[in-house]
């Protein structure tokens, strides 16, 4: 690594993706809870500005020298844990599958939006468990860089507030993505690489931008598939307890063989 990880690095990470999207959304008059209205909305106020937001940290991580332990992640944690990322794929599926039709989306919104998302799962994933994971393990234990990424993932959302989303669906998107950054972080520790995680979280954007409203607007019997979510948060947790213990007690009793399953 060129430069020497340490949390000061992420603050500035941070707060220049949030500059970079802050302009372009300002100088493109965006309101967020138009976002996903239309194709055009969805080019000016996610493609564009994430695309500028993504190049950014690609740029800042390529300076650093970060990028192998910002993309990849030693796999010693139980193999129970591949559960909490799976059962996180099942609401996009009910998403999908309850309102595919009657949301009847067009080939070019659904490009955009796959477009968009893919480059939100980038870009958010290397800010708060990827290049900004690094940095706050240079300066912290597993516990607090863990904490402080999930609540970067969370505060981020802070900004859309700012361009036109109501103060309470903000401080609710704020409180569930804390509380996904753990899914998130367990997605990477279990598979031992940051795009898995990245792939997860477009998939996640995707189908709840496309399909979910309209799934619960036909009342689908699918959507009960969201509900799954809830226990993968449950499962989450504990496997961020377990993990950071087991990583505690391989730091104290370092020939101790890790567990796998």
């Amino acid at each position: 690594m060129r430069i020497q990880p340490r949390p000061l690095i992420t603050v500035g990470l941070v707060l220049g993706y949030l500059a970079v999207i802050a302009v372009t959304w300002a100088v493109a008059g965006i309101d967020y809870d138009e976002v996903g209205d239309s194709t055009s909305t969805i080019v000016r106020g996610i493609v564009v500005p994430v695309a500028l937001g993504a190049a950014f940290l690609a740029a800042a991580t390529t300076y650093l020298g970060w990028w192998g332990p910002a993309i990849r992640e030693e796999t010693r944690v139980p193999a129970w844990l591949w559960s909490v990322p799976v059962l996180m794929v099942l609401p996009g599926l009910g998403a999908l599958l309850g309102g595919l039709g009657p949301a009847d989306r067009s080939a070019g919104y659904l490009l955009a939006l796959g477009v968009g998302t893919l480059l939100v799962g980038f870009g958010e994933e290397m800010l708060a468990r990827g290049t900004g994971l690094v940095g706050l393990r240079g300066g912290f234990g597993e516990a607090a860089a863990w904490f402080f990424s999930c609540l970067i993932f969370g505060l981020i959302h802070a900004l859309n507030f700012f361009f036109g989303q109501g103060l309470g669906t903000t401080a609710q998107q704020i409180a569930i993505a804390f509380v996904a950054g753990s899914v998130l972080y367990l997605t990477r520790r279990v598979s031992g690489t940051l795009v898995l995680a990245m792939l997860l979280h477009a998939w996640i954007d995707f189908t709840t931008l496309a399909f979910s409203d309209a799934a619960a607007d036909a009342r689908s019997p699918f959507v009960a598939l969201s509900l799954v979510q809830w226990v993968a948060f449950v499962l989450a947790a504990v496997g961020v307890v377990l993990v950071l213990r087991r990583g505690r007690d391989r730091d104290d009793h370092p020939d101790r063989a890790p567990a796998t399953a």
